[in-house]
Parts: structure tokens; sequence; C-alpha cells
């Protein structure tokens, strides 16, 4: 998505900010003044002044370390453009971490194009964005607030950046605990999936919103596909491609009967909010699942016949790479590899 700024209103923005902040992190000194620290971050370095109580949250990787931590902030820019004036019922409205926010946020445009002037009349004391989509914005948000900017953490990444966050919101011990947490579980799951790794190990992670024009294959460094590798499965590529290198490759639909999968792992996603009333899961996935059962190469491929392609919304692996969202993707892949549990056993 390509980063937004609307110029028309950037002078008055400029004007406003100027007005409204009692503070300005735009020249930020070398050494931090007494009581307030220097935090390097993907933006560069942010002086904080004692612990931040109103956040700003810009994209879902921020929020999803935030609630991880359990912080509620008192704005969000989604990923997507949600047909929401505000976030007045979170638990609906906004995909999959809705359910962890405990009360209603304003709406502070989205992830590659946030409203400065929406921040500004909320008076945070801190704003979490994303390096990949604000360092645009930066000079402005941090005229607004105390401004850090996240790498999109993949792997690892992301622990780095909770324990970041924990110490300047005073939550070191919880994000120590978050974790040791997703550790557990992923060893536990691991050992769960292990009968049907072994009969089931080879696996293609594709990704598509619409499947007769491009499909991406994910590898080992995207979220989901090293997350399928670390729980053992063995992730399949064409030679020309390999499994290394970006996240993910544009791959041909009739490349794909060359590769024998034994099941797919299928992320969809739909820019279609017309109906809103529709379940998110179903809403992101219901198209591509269409159109793959309707398709004859698909049709024709083992884990098609098989009935071993798993449909799931690509917000959850692109957008939520920390624990929140491993923790639904192992909920995820519970739910279809493993037999249901017969509750009278």
């Amino acid at each position: 998505m390509a980063t937004v700024v609307q110029s028309l209103c950037l002078g008055l923005l400029v004007g406003a900010l100027t007005l409204a902040c009692s503070h300005s992190v735009v020249n930020r000194p070398e050494t931090p003044t007494d009581g307030c620290e220097l935090i390097d971050h993907e933006g560069g370095k942010t002086e904080i002044c004692g612990q931040p109580q109103t956040i700003v949250a810009i994209g879902p990787n921020g929020l999803e370390l935030l609630l991880a931590l359990d912080v509620q902030p008192i704005g969000y820019a989604d990923y997507y453009a949600l047909p929401f004036t505000d976030f007045d019922q979170p638990q609906s409205q906004i995909p999959y971490l809705g359910e962890r926010l405990t009360g209603p946020l304003k709406k502070v445009g989205t992830w590659d194009s946030p409203s400065i002037e929406a921040i500004v009349q909320l008076k945070p004391d801190l704003i979490v964005g994303s390096a990949l989509a604000n360092q645009a914005q930066y000079s402005l948000l941090s005229q607004a607030a105390p401004t850090l900017l996240l790498a999109y953490g993949v792997e690892d990444e992301w622990q780095t950046q909770l324990r970041q966050l924990a110490k300047v919101l005073g939550r070191s011990e919880k994000a120590e605990q978050v974790i040791a947490d997703h550790t557990q579980r992923v060893a536990a799951t691991r050992k769960q999936l292990r009968p049907y790794v072994q009969n089931y190990p080879q696996v293609l992670v594709l990704a598509s919103e619409q499947v007769e024009q491009a499909i991406a294959l994910e590898n080992s460094d995207s979220r989901c596909g090293g997350l399928l590798e670390d729980l053992g499965f063995e992730l399949l590529a064409p030679d020309q491609i390999g499994t290394a290198g970006p996240g993910r490759n544009n791959i041909s639909l009739e490349l794909l009967p060359q590769l024998k999968s034994d099941w797919i792992f299928l992320l969809a996603w739909s820019t279609d909010f017309s109906n809103v009333e529709t379940e998110i899961e179903q809403q992101q996935i219901a198209a591509v699942q269409k159109q793959w059962r309707e398709n004859g190469i698909a049709q024709s491929l083992p884990a098609s016949k098989t009935n071993q392609v798993y449909f799931h919304s690509a917000y959850v692996c692109r957008a939520l790479p920390g624990p929140i969202g491993t923790e639904l993707i192992l909920e995820q892949l519970q739910a279809d590899l493993l037999p249901p549990v017969n509750p009278t056993q």
C-alpha cells in the first residue's frame, strides 16, 4: 500500500500540532533530560518522560503487542479501511484483536494513512507506529506525542519489540511471562502435531485474493511459513523459487501440480467490506474458497482430492506476527489437523 499524507491539510495540521502539543520530539537531545529516557527504535531516538498512559496504536502489529502486555490504547488505525466512523464496539469491529479490548477506541485513519488531526485531538503521550508504513509521517506524529516505530517483527523480532515496549510501559515482568507462554505453547503444539507431521510432512503455504489472477507462495521467511517449519513441516516450492529469501513470491497456478504437497494452508483476503455483518474470517475467505473449488487446476491437486486444503484469513499471518497471532494460528492448525476430541471419552 502506498503511504499517503493528505497534502491539502498539511499546512493546517502543522499549525495545529504546534499549538496543541506541549512537547516536541523532532529535535531530539543526545542525552535524556532528568526523569526521561532515550529509546532507540526503527525511526531513530525518542525521549520518553514518565510512564505513558494514553496511547495510540497505528497498525495491528502495534496493537497486538500492547494487548499482549494488557495495555488498552485510546486510538487505533487498522491495516484495512474498515467501514466504521469509530470503534465504538471494537469487539465486533476490529479483526481478531477486538475481543481483547475493554472499551471504545477512536479511529485514527488507517495503518498507512493515519489521521494526524484525529491523533492530536486525543492528546496521547505515546504513539506506537510502523516503520514500514509511517516513516513519511514520523515528523508530524512526533510533534503530536513521543512516537516509536516498530519493524514488522517476524520470527523472534517481536520479542525484542515487546521487551522494548514493556520497559517503556513498566511491564517487563509481563513481557517475560508472555514470551515464556509463547515458547511453551509452540512446544506443546509441536508435540500434538507430531503424528500428523510424520504422515503428512509436506505443505504448500499459498496466499491469494483472486486465485486465477495471482497466487503467492509463502516460504520460511514469512510468519506462517516459518511457524510451520518450527512445527516440523517441510515447505514446498519450485526449484527456481526455493523456500528461502523474501517471505513470499508469486507463483503460476499451472506450477502447482508439480508440487506434490500432502496438504495446503491457503491464506485468503478481501478488501470488500460492503457486508460488515459477516464474521470477519468468513468474509475474508469466502470468495477465494469459491474460486478454488471452481478451478480445474486447483481441484486436480492431491490435497484438494483428499480435502486437505485449509482456508484462513491472511490477516492473522501477515498483520499479527506476534504472540496473539501465533496463538490464533496454532489454534487454527489444531482444529484443521487434529481429530476432534470426543467429550464422552
